[in-house]
């Protein structure tokens, strides 16, 4: 099982407030009012969403790993387990740069290529993809309807969707659902027949959860993160995984960050 005893510091609780809200993927600069967004998607990643689909995409990537095919499938068991923090790099590199300078800028085309180049050849179906594709903004969803302080506009959801619909499109995915209920669907569907225990699952799962916070966390950071994330995942999903839930004395202050942030 993983390892989820060691001890939020409860000085650092108030300190990371600031830090974790203000630190944004890319190491962008903190949200000022001279920020200028050159698009919606980014504006809602990087802006006024930006903790919800930072913690939401990492926990995404945690929820897959409940797939035991996908995890060899897609992801390639041995080499993950050797290289978790490149290939996480490399995922989370992809998203910025396609959401960051949008599809057809060169830094998007590279994206979509390398998005090709990597699922090219796999044993996965389209069914798959589409689930991986649904997880990447479902995941930040449920965690914003639970946890989040602002909600979601119909048009920034619109928007996200639109987003990932492209993304899809730009892998030549078949059949993507195109609302927002058809996608719950079809992950509700596909999690049914597929999410159990895998020791493999659970491997990946610890690793990603020890190594995906370093992407853009400042390291004084990124073991609240972590319990952030352990606190707020799916608890199907932590099942799965076979993911201890943390004690009281640490799910207190860390849900007491959850309402101030």
């Amino acid at each position: 099982m993983i390892n989820t005893s060691k001890k939020a510091d409860p000085a650092l609780v108030e300190q990371t407030q600031e830090r974790i809200s203000s630190d944004l993927p890319g190491r962008l600069p903190p949200l000022t009012g001279n920020i200028q967004y050159t698009s919606v998607i980014e504006q809602i990643y990087y802006g006024r969403h930006r903790l919800v689909f930072r913690i939401g995409t990492y926990l995404a990537l945690i929820r897959m790993m409940g797939i035991a095919h996908l995890v060899s499938a897609l992801y390639g068991h041995m080499k993950l387990v050797t290289e978790t923090h490149a290939r996480l790099t490399r995922t989370r590199q992809t998203i910025v740069d396609l959401i960051r300078n949008g599809f057809d800028s060169p830094e998007g085309c590279k994206a979509v290529q390398r998005l090709r180049d990597a699922h090219n050849n796999l044993d996965a179906t389209a069914e798959d993809y589409c689930y991986v594709l649904a997880t990447f903004f479902l995941e930040p969803f449920r965690w914003n309807n639970q946890y989040g302080k602002k909600q979601l506009t119909q048009e920034e959801i619109n928007e996200v969707l639109a987003f990932w619909r492209q993304v899809g499109q730009a892998m030549n995915i078949p059949n993507l659902p195109s609302t927002l209920l058809e996608w719950e669907q079809l992950q509700q569907y596909y999690e049914a027949r597929y999410l159990k225990f895998s020791v493999e699952g659970h491997r990946l799962a610890s690793m990603c959860l020890r190594d995906v916070v370093k992407l853009s966390l400042p390291y004084g950071t990124q073991s609240i993160f972590r319990q952030m994330m352990i606190t707020t995942i799916d608890p199907t999903i932590r099942e799965s995984l076979g993911i201890h839930e943390l004690s009281w004395y640490i799910r207190v202050p860390v849900r007491m960050l959850l309402r101030i942030i």
